[in-house]
């Protein structure tokens, strides 16, 4: 046989394995309530596969959201190859304070832990970011927790005598102000005059919004101006009480090489977004700039083969409604300018994960004006496109159910995980909330006609 009777051979050969490993991956689709619908709030939902292969899910549950002091985080589980999710149990409860949106991450030595945020004060800018850790969370009922700490914000320098002229929190909201600026009106600004007076409206509310706020403004006191020479001037100073308080989490951590894990955080007071990045598993933890875009908040967290990280965020800010984006180049410490992407976002949360095979999963909300259609997209090129759809939910739907605030792992078995807030809008005085999870294949959402 001639060597290019064996080459054309071998190639058929291995064409045919190729297509029959794609022709047999099984399309997989199943979903189901964690819980009967409730008359309570429930929102807020993560997941996790324990290392014994149970999924771990947990979410807020009360009355209400920062306005209720009985809302606590829950949790239930799903056993390896379960049918049914356990009742669920009480996983953290502050007495009297409201604990909101909770987020797991398994840890390289299989420690579960848990980040949220406590209101102290009955409104977002009083969140206090907490997290808790567990060794023993495989048994029946919640985990049993043996440490837990509060993360301190300290973005910027030093303020001991009042926030600096030169502060670099100050100074990068600025910087990133300057760019949005020039992003905006140059170099040719919008030509309609009410488009142009809406546009130069929105930028001066944000501009305020995040100077007052980053210089400390209100809480003024008398403080020192500190000179290169190493004298000083009295002067009336902000100091940063608001800034150090009310982040809030949304979406689950990323883990860097092994070492350093970066957890996403946002503000309802700023506006925008953060990141608290730990080298040695919470010990300490260091701040990135922020993520300065009109109203870009709960970031989910992609990175790309070249070590590049990703940020999507809702959309808070004016129209046109899109999940915004950010990229950092330096392992979560700055990040580039936020821009739109093409995604619809109707200000709801979102997450995202990058599969074993490079592909990434993104669950949103895919509408500028509700939250009744949410849908997962599939990209095969980091994010350039997304020409894989399917829906979770649809607002076509006969049930007129709403699905939102999504949280998307992938199993040890390639499906992908996914828990998130459903509501059923039917008659008002029935139960009508729970929290969801589907359990689908890629192919699944890429096989879609």
């Amino acid at each position: 046989m001639s060597m290019r009777i064996k080459s054309l051979l071998a190639g058929l050969f291995i064409l045919l394995t190729v297509s029959s490993v794609f022709s047999t991956e099984k399309d997989e689709f199943q979903s189901q309530l964690i819980f009967p619908l409730l008359n309570q709030h429930v929102h807020g939902a993560t997941v996790v596969e324990c290392p014994n292969g149970d999924m771990l899910a947990a979410w807020f549950q009360g009355s209400g959201e920062k306005d209720a002091d009985d809302v606590a985080i829950y949790g239930a589980r799903l056993r390896k190859n379960g049918k049914a999710w356990s009742e669920p149990f009480v996983m953290v409860d502050v007495p009297g304070f409201p604990d909101v949106n909770p987020i797991m991450f398994i840890d390289p030595q299989k420690r579960l832990w848990l980040f949220w945020y406590m209101v102290m004060a009955n409104q977002w800018e009083s969140s206090l970011p907490r997290y808790i850790r567990s060794g023993d969370y495989l048994s029946d009922g919640p985990p049993k927790w043996e440490w837990q700490d509060v993360i301190i914000f300290k973005p910027g320098g030093s303020t001991s005598r009042g926030i600096q002229p030169n502060d670099p929190f100050v100074t990068t909201i600025e910087r990133k102000l300057n760019e949005l600026h020039d992003h905006y009106f140059k170099p040719h600004p919008p030509s309609d005059p009410a488009e142009l007076k809406t546009l130069q409206d929105m930028f001066a509310h944000y501009e305020h919004r995040w100077l007052t706020n980053a210089r400390g403004e209100d809480m003024m006191r008398m403080g020192r101006i500190f000179k290169d020479d190493g004298t000083y001037e009295k002067a009336e100073l902000g100091f940063p009480l608001i800034r150090r308080i009310g982040w809030q989490t949304k979406n689950k951590p990323i883990l860097l090489d092994q070492s350093r894990l970066v957890v996403p955080y946002y503000s309802d007071e700023f506006s925008f977004s953060i990141m608290a990045i730990t080298d040695d598993w919470g010990k300490t933890w260091m701040f990135s700039e922020p993520l300065a875009g009109p109203g870009s908040v709960q970031p989910c967290l992609l990175r790309k083969n070249d070590g590049t990280l990703v940020a999507y965020m809702r959309d808070n800010g004016p129209p046109p409604k899109r999940i915004q984006m950010s990229e950092s180049s330096d392992n979560g410490l700055t990040w580039s300018m936020v821009q739109d992407s093409d995604l619809p976002n109707p200000a709801a949360g979102t997450d995202a994960v990058t599969l074993q095979n490079g592909h990434w999963a993104i669950v949103y909300n895919d509408s500028e004006k509700d939250r009744f259609s949410l849908a997962i997209s599939i990209s095969t090129d980091e994010g350039k496109t997304w020409p894989w759809t399917r829906h979770l939910e649809h607002e076509k739907d006969t049930t007129h159910a709403e699905g939102e605030y999504p949280a998307i792992i992938q199993g040890k078995d390639g499906l992908l995980h996914i828990v998130y807030s459903y509501a059923v809008h039917e008659d008002s005085g029935k139960p009508n909330k729970t929290i969801k999870y589907v359990r689908l294949s890629e192919s699944w959402v890429r096989n879609n006609r």
